[in-house]
């Protein structure tokens, strides 16, 4: 699997911007300061060390890591798609009590990676004859590593290029339909799956999933009002749930297909 290459292109477009006027910026305002580079960036390093011991301290003593001896068969499922992602290094994995909450999230501190997967999330797209709804979602979680959205250098380097007015809100909503597209290609025959995998988060219920209409959810774009649909989307870090399903289908329409063996 190319990483590089499922990028969404919106992605490329935010992430060359976002690199180049964030560099400009640093440029600018480190040029000849060597000392100024250390004295920022060793109180930076510092505190995310900081942070990373208080982070393991609370994770490991209040959530259940998943691993070969715990949750095995959740376990597979993430070392197998960090291998189809070329993750050389497995993030470490903790089912966390959300509250009722769905979400999973992708975290860094310096070296370190890690996915916290909320167990309200697992418990709505676990079947046990069928993992490749969960597959898709723990995939991209994943993508986020494997695409290098959450890279503290990179993202140290962008950081000035935020405070342009919404381009770090489009740059993130770009990197969103990066990791569903890596996600997708993570359950390459059954887009069906992946596709459900999104409408269930977006209704919260496992019951009701079989019965929703796929086409009729994304109609329900078309009632967005215009101008309030923009302003809402531009101020989004992540796109609306219609439009990632119609993306995701156009991704499994369009990708290529492998070719057969000659007989």
């Amino acid at each position: 699997m190319s990483v590089n290459e499922l990028r969404h292109p919106k992605e490329k477009l935010y992430r060359t911007l976002c690199l180049a006027i964030g560099g400009l910026i640093w440029i600018a305002a480190l040029l000849g300061t060597v000392f100024g580079i250390l004295l920022f960036l060793l109180p930076i390093a510092l505190v995310l060390w900081i942070s990373e011991r208080f982070f393991r301290a609370t994770i490991f003593g209040n959530s259940v890591q998943v691993t070969d001896h715990q949750y095995a068969k959740l376990n597979a499922i993430i070392q197998d798609v960090a291998k189809q992602q070329g993750l050389t290094k497995v993030p470490e994995t903790f089912v966390v009590n959300s509250g009722g909450f769905t979400n999973a999230l992708a975290i860094k501190f310096l070296s370190t990676k890690y996915i916290l997967l909320f167990s309200s999330l697992v418990d709505l797209l676990w079947e046990d004859n069928d993992t490749d709804r969960l597959r898709m979602v723990i995939a991209h979680e994943l993508a986020h590593h494997s695409a290098g959205h959450v890279s503290f250098w990179s993202n140290l380097l962008m950081k000035p290029a935020m405070f342009i007015p919404f381009l770090g809100a489009a740059y993130s909503r770009a990197c969103e339909l990066t990791a569903d597209r890596i996600a997708a290609s993570c359950v390459p025959h059954n887009q069906e799956a992946a596709v459900t995998a999104m409408i269930t988060l977006a209704s919260g219920s496992q019951v009701l999933t079989s019965h929703t209409s796929v086409a009729a959810f994304k109609q329900q774009e078309q009632r967005i009002p215009t101008v309030f649909g923009f302003i809402q989307e531009i101020l989004s870090s992540h796109p609306r749930m219609t439009k990632r399903i119609d993306h995701i289908q156009r991704y499994y329409a369009t990708r290529p297909q492998p070719v057969a063996a000659a007989a």
